[in-house]
């Protein structure tokens, strides 16, 4: 019930931030599946975009394991008209769960990523996340992501 909480709250939060108005024409909702190769991983994500802040909770589960990530990622855009690159970093919270432990840590993410635009609103994403998660047994991964990206506003 915690976790469920935790990611209604975080999905919550990244709805109610109030933003001056020249963001909220930047403003997107990004859909998708994610995938931790290294122990393969499956997992999903919601992100917003509002102007260059991009608020996120992503979920992956394996084995009895959970780990959820919530945090935010300051992104740099190269808007394109077809395909629009684009890098950033961020940090968050993690806390993985599972076999009666869990622990939450603060981590820190690098990405990588790029938007094939569609007709109308809509446009595929995909990118590559550098995953650290501190603590003292520090945790390194690079996650997949990818899915749609519905946009909203002006």
């Amino acid at each position: 019930m915690p976790k469920i909480l935790s990611m209604v709250g975080t999905l919550l939060a990244m709805f109610v931030i109030v933003t001056p108005s020249h963001a909220v024409v930047g403003f997107s909702l990004k859909l998708g599946g994610a995938f931790v190769p290294d122990g393969s991983r499956p997992g999903a994500i919601v992100q917003t975009d509002i102007g260059p802040i991009s608020p996120f909770a992503e979920i992956y589960k394996k084995s009895g394991i959970t780990t959820l990530n919530a945090g935010a990622n300051l992104l740099l855009k190269s808007p394109t008209p077809v395909l629009s690159p684009y890098a950033g970093a961020g940090a968050g919270l993690s806390r993985s769960s599972g076999q009666g432990v869990s622990s939450t840590k603060g981590m820190a993410n690098l990405l990588v990523g790029a938007d094939v635009k569609l007709p109308e609103t809509v446009s595929f994403f995909g990118k590559a996340k550098y995953i650290y998660t501190f603590g003292t047994s520090a945790f390194r991964e690079l996650a997949i992501q990818g899915g749609l990206r519905f946009y909203f506003g002006l």
